[in-house]
């Protein structure tokens, strides 16, 4: 059985400017968006998803980007939220691309995982050391 997985990817370049290539897969859809960013953009994020869930109502986001304003970015949403009392979990995925017309589209899918499985994430994404590291991968876990 495949896993959906989420693959952050970064260029740095002679400027220290930082461009984030985000691909996010499930065996059913893909998505993927592009931005411009800093060293420190996804810490406090990932700190967040390690103490997730703090209630059972709680959720624990990461946006970049604007719906609804066309440029050369897209915008982003990554939702960690609880599906049950029971802990289980999800990773709600918006990825809308800003363009107008024919050119636009937007995917909008959650993506279920354990809840240890998202803390994992948390502990990748603020623990990335992005200069001796280009890339990290994260798989779903479920039972």
């Amino acid at each position: 059985m495949k896993r959906s997985k989420l693959k952050f990817s970064v260029t740095i370049d002679h400027d220290d400017d930082y461009s984030f290539d985000i691909e996010i897969i499930r065996p059913d859809v893909k998505a993927h968006v592009y931005f411009y960013g800093d060293a420190g953009m996804f810490t406090a994020f990932g700190e967040s998803l390690m103490e997730f869930p703090k209630s059972a109502t709680g959720t624990v986001s990461f946006e970049i980007g604007q719906v609804g304003y066309p440029s050369s970015l897209g915008y982003l949403l990554i939702e960690a939220y609880c599906t049950s009392p029971a802990g289980h979990a999800a990773l709600k995925i918006i990825v809308d691309n800003n363009e107008e017309r024919a050119e636009h589209h937007r995917f909008e899918f959650s993506i279920a995982s354990e809840v240890a499985a998202i803390n994992k994430l948390g502990m990748l994404l603020s623990n990335w050391q992005m200069q001796i590291n280009s890339q990290i991968v994260w798989k779903a876990e479920t039972r």
